[in-house]
Order: C-alpha cells, then sequence, then structure tokens
C-alpha cells in the first residue's frame, strides 16, 4: 500500500481511497535488521547525528549510476538514526517493514516504527498509520484518531479519507455534518476528489442546503484540475442553466474536455450536439463517432441510440442483429427505453424468432421503471393473454397507470377492459393502485448529472 495521487471520483464516492506514503529510500531485495528497542529521546546533538546517519542510509541504499545500493550498510545507518528517535528514519523503517522491502513483512513493526515517527507529529506517518489501521488492522478508532492528527496539519489526502469515514460509516460513528467539515477543508486544500463531492453534496442538498451556484463553483475547481466528470457537469450545468448563466459553447467547451479524457457521458452529449448541429457546426460522422465510443464505453443512452440507428436504419445502416445487441448492452442497464426497443423485437420477430415471453419480460422491466409505453404495451398484452395468461386484473393495473400518465391509446384500454371485471376485481384494483408511487424515469438523448 502506496501513497499517491488518488484517481478522480465518477460520481458520489461511495468507497475509501486507500493509499499510502511510498518510500522513498530505493526497493530491491531483502536483508535482515535489526530491531533497535528502547529509543533513546534525542538531543539536539543527537539529532545532528541522527540526520547525519540517515543521509548516509540514504546514499547507501539509493542506486546511483547504475551501482548496486549497499543493503547491509545502508540498513544500518538507517538503523542508528531511528534509534535516536529520528522521525524520517523512523517513517523509512515503517514503510520497509509494511511493504516487505529489504526485510521481511512485519505489520506489527511497521505499526511500532510509524507510531514512533507519528507521535513526534511526522504527518505522513501519521496518514500512513491511519490508513494501516483502517485496511489491515480493522481498527476504526484508531485509523480515526490518526488520520485525524495528520488533518489537522492540512494532509489533503487525510482529510479526504476522514470525511469519507465520517461519511460513509456503518456504525454510531456515521457523522454527515463532521464529513462534510473534511470534505470542505480538503476541496480548499485543492484535492480533486473533494472538490468533486463537495459539489455533489451542494448540487444533490446533501447536508448543505442546495447550492447550484456553489456546486458549479467546486465542480469548476475539479475541472480545473482535470476530473473528467467535474467537466462533464459543468458543461451540463452550462446548457441547463444550472447555478450558471446558460451558455451552450461554453457547455461545448466542457463537455470535450470530459469527452477527451474518457468521459463517456460527455461524450455522448458531444455526439448528440455534432449529430444535430446544436451550438457546433453539424458533422454526422463526428456525431457518430463520439456516440460509438460512449456506447463501447458502458455508456447506456448511446448503447441504446447506436441501437435505434441501427433499428432504424437511420444515420446508419440499417443492421437487426447490431440492433438487438446494442438494445440489449443498454437494457441490461435499466435504460427503458432499450427495453421497450427489445420487447418490441421480440414481439414482432425483427432479427430474431418471436418470443412474446421473452418481450413480455422486458416490458415488464420497463414498466416497473414508470414507462408509460412499457406499461400501454404490457396491459394490452395481459389483456389480450400474449406472451402470458390472459389477466383482466393485472391489464387494468397496467393500463391505469398509462393512463394517469396521459397516454391516450391506454386511457381506452383501460376503459373497455374495466367494463369487464368483477366489483371484487374492481376492489382489488383500487387497493394496487393505492400503493403504487410512480418515479417515472425520463430518459432523452442527454445523459443527466452525476
Amino acid at each position: 500500500m502506496y501513497r499517491g495521487t488518488s484517481s478522480p471520483t465518477l460520481g458520489v464516492t461511495a468507497a475509501l481511497l486507500l493509499v499510502l506514503a511510498i518510500p522513498t529510500l530505493a526497493a530491491t531485495g531483502q536483508t535482515a535488521i535489526t530491531i533497535i528497542s528502547s529509543p533513546t529521546l534525542t538531543t539536539s546533538n543527537n539529532t545532528q547525528d541522527a540526520q547525519t546517519y540517515f543521509d548516509n542510509a540514504t546514499t547507501l541504499l539509493v542506486s546511483k549510476n547504475g551501482s548496486k545500493p549497499d543493503l547491509s550498510n545502508g540498513l544500518k545507518w538507517l538503523e542508528r538514526s531511528a534509534a535516536l528517535r529520528y522521525p524520517p528514519a523512523l517513517f523509512e523503517l515503517a514503510n520497509l517493514y509494511e511493504n516487505g522491502v529489504y526485510v521481511k513483512q512485519d505489520t506489527h513493526k511497521a505499526v511500532s516504527f510509524y507510531e514512533q515517527a507519528a507521535q513526534q507529529g511526522h504527518v505522513d506517518a501519521q496518514y500512513n498509520l491511519g490508513m494501516l489501521y483502517l485496511r489491515t488492522l480493522k481498527e476504526t478508532d484508531k485509523a480515526r484518531h490518526w488520520l485525524e492528527q495528520a488533518a489537522q496539519q492540512q494532509d489533503a489526502q487525510a482529510q479526504y479519507n476522514l470525511a469519507l469515514l465520517h461519511d460513509f460509516a456503518t456504525d454510531k460513528q456515521a457523522d454527515p455534518e463532521e464529513a462534510t467539515h473534511w470534505y470542505r477543508q480538503a476541496a480548499q486544500n485543492k484535492h480533486i476528489n473533494a472538490q468533486f463531492d463537495l459539489g455533489v453534496r451542494y448540487l444533490q442538498g446533501i447536508v448543505l442546503p442546495k447550492n447550484l451556484s456553489q456546486a458549479a463553483y467546486w465542480f469548476r475547481k475539479a475541472a480545473e484540475q482535470g476530473d473528467p466528470a467535474a467537466a462533464f457537469n459543468l458543461g451540463l450545468m452550462y446548457e441547463e442553466g444550472k447555478g450558471l448563466t446558460q451558455n451552450l459553447p461554453e457547455a461545448i467547451r466542457w463537455y470535450q474536455e470530459a469527452a477527451q479524457q474518457g468521459e463517456t457521458g460527455a461524450q455522448y452529449n458531444l455526439g448528440i450536439k455534432y449529430l444535430m448541429g446544436q451550438g457546433i457546426t453539424q458533422d454526422t460522422s463526428k456525431g457518430i463517432d463520439w456516440i460509438r465510443k460512449a456506447a463501447e464505453g458502458g455508456n447506456p443512452a448511446a448503447q441504446y441510440t447506436v441501437g435505434f440507428m441501427y433499428d432504424q436504419g437511420s444515420n446508419l445502416p440499417k443492421n437487426d442483429h447490431m440492433a438487438l445487441h446494442w438494445y440489449r448492452q443498454s437494457a441490461e442497464q435499466g435504460y427503458t427505453d432499450a427495453q421497450i426497443g427489445l420487447a418490441i423485437m421480440f414481439t414482432q420477430g425483427q432479427g430474431v424468432p418471436v418470443d412474446q415471453t421473452e418481450a413480455q419480460q422486458w416490458f415488464l422491466k420497463a414498466a416497473e421503471a414508470g414507462s408509460a409505453v412499457a406499461q400501454f404495451n404490457l396491459g394490452t398484452h395481459m389483456a389480450h393473454g400474449i406472451g402470458t395468461a390472459k389477466d383482466l386484473l393485472s391489464a387494468a393495473f397496467w393500463l391505469s397507470r398509462a393512463a394517469a400518465q396521459g397516454h391516450e391509446a391506454a386511457i381506452a384500454n383501460r376503459d373497455y377492459v374495466l367494463k369487464h371485471l368483477t366489483q371484487q376485481e374492481h376492489d382489488e384494483l383500487v387497493r394496487r393502485l393505492k400503493t403504487v408511487t410512480d418515479a417515472t424515469r425520463t430518459q432523452d438523448k442527454q445523459v443527466a448529472i452525476q
């Protein structure tokens, strides 16, 4: 486990970025090392000697001009420096034992050396000790203590991990307000993930009052450091005029920034802009290329769109096999339009043998997600017994849900089916409809803010 710059987080962070400090000494081979017991307290002379010993160790342990490091003597000098409780030497020894570099890996010894350095305020030792307690030793209270010591010294990585600990703790230690405090501290110290997560907090009104201008501010900070998800969100806010003055050229600029870094939502939206000529010179070829990149990267909206193009022979040659492939990729991620497209292909036997049972399953998934079109088709099939046993009560249920969303054909079919229900079935239908909480999912040709 090493310390280093963490990867940008897409979406709301849901896991700790667990990284530890990289040893500054070279890492080749293993040599036995004697553990110092009962280290003496340093004096000014001791400190000067300790630094000299440490410099000697560094010189011997680091390979120069192709020469091999002198491990035996280098480790002896490092040991002498650590015996005088010199924090950098203690930290290096801890790192060596934690990672099994030059010596046999020994977590207990690593903890001992880290603690000696951490107690003297060595920030990297405090951070690594906290992460070691968190990851390996599973002692959350001690982990939180040492991360807080490093965080109070303005260590941005410690501040961010401390925020995550408070945010996602499953025990009584969960503290959303304390998490927000440390997100803000880390963000102000230019931690890119903290800036993004703080933006999400303002965007969604999590703990903090919803504030779109503040969300945009922090997304911009992260985007300027190269976070593609933040750049994408910033582009959306410019396009929609949320928290920022609506500005389509500026939105496209940020889409391009994010798309070039592989952000699939931005690739998709940029592709649509090229395809439609919205705020940019129309270029069908570029549009399809960007949409395909997003689809290949796993974006469900892009996968649906590529499938639709193949299905309709629009902008791409008609190809039922490819349409089925891309619809399925998107449908399996829960994208309702793709689920409906896949169901229709099975209903009509388009590129596949007719399979009403398979079609029914996909209509059901989309209907449960709130699609009025799927609810209409599902209810109509149930009324006729297509792909399933005839079930007028269930047909009335789904047609009623579609009708409540203004689907005109569903209204007509519902009224017809209702005439054929018994009073007992009417009562059961009313009961079932009362238990429904519709959460209609809008899925148009634009990806939503992450």
